[in-house]
């Protein structure tokens, strides 16, 4: 059996080897691949590193697992689940996107012979907490996506979940201004998430 081996942060200045008289650095991959952060192949994951640091300090923060049940772990050991959406994408539009965060329910994602046999359990809501992202610019000349004034933040229980969804896989903006739920600012997710 092969364990998982552990990952550890790069600082960005590790260099390629073994590539004759060239010289590139991961940062300079990650400029390369990770440049365009509206981008939806990124922006989900730009949203949980966003919730991370409401919650945690820089030295509390882990590499990010994208096989785990949850997207990030509360001080208080909550599991959060982190949706993301935007009215602007990456590709011309003629009208801003409907906003609908999809893919509440999960079935278990990390699954490997070596740890236990195949689970065939249904879709549930695995996570305790469920975080609606909201990056709500809505002008493409001013889209600054590092300001956190362009963003906003829905806070759910699992319960408030299932009830909002009739227990279902997705959620509108629509469905949550129905249920007169209100959106928080970044400076007020961690009192959110840690009053729960």
């Amino acid at each position: 059996m092969y364990k998982r081996i552990e990952v550890k942060k790069l600082s960005g200045g590790e260099i390629f080897k073994n590539v004759g008289d060239k010289k590139f650095s991961v940062l300079e991959f990650w400029r390369y691949g990770f440049s365009n952060l509206n981008s939806n192949v990124l922006r989900g994951a730009l949203a949980e590193f966003i919730l991370e640091n409401a919650l945690k300090i820089d030295s509390e923060i882990d590499v990010r697992n994208p096989w785990g049940d949850s997207d990030v772990i509360s001080p208080n050991r909550k599991k959060i689940e982190v949706k993301c959406c935007s009215y602007i994408q990456d590709w011309d539009q003629n009208n801003l996107s409907k906003i609908l965060w999809s893919g509440l329910k999960a079935k278990s994602l990390y699954w490997s012979s070596a740890v236990s046999a195949f689970p065939r359990s249904p879709e549930d809501y695995k996570s305790d907490i469920y975080v609606l992202a909201l990056f709500k610019h809505q002008d493409p000349a001013t889209l600054d996506i590092l300001d956190m004034d362009q963003w906003c933040f829905w806070v759910l229980t699992k319960d408030k979940i299932k009830e909002i969804t009739k227990n279902g896989n997705s959620v509108s903006l629509i469905k949550l201004q129905k249920f007169k739920i209100e959106s928080i600012s970044f400076g007020s997710l961690n009192k959110a998430i840690l009053d729960l």
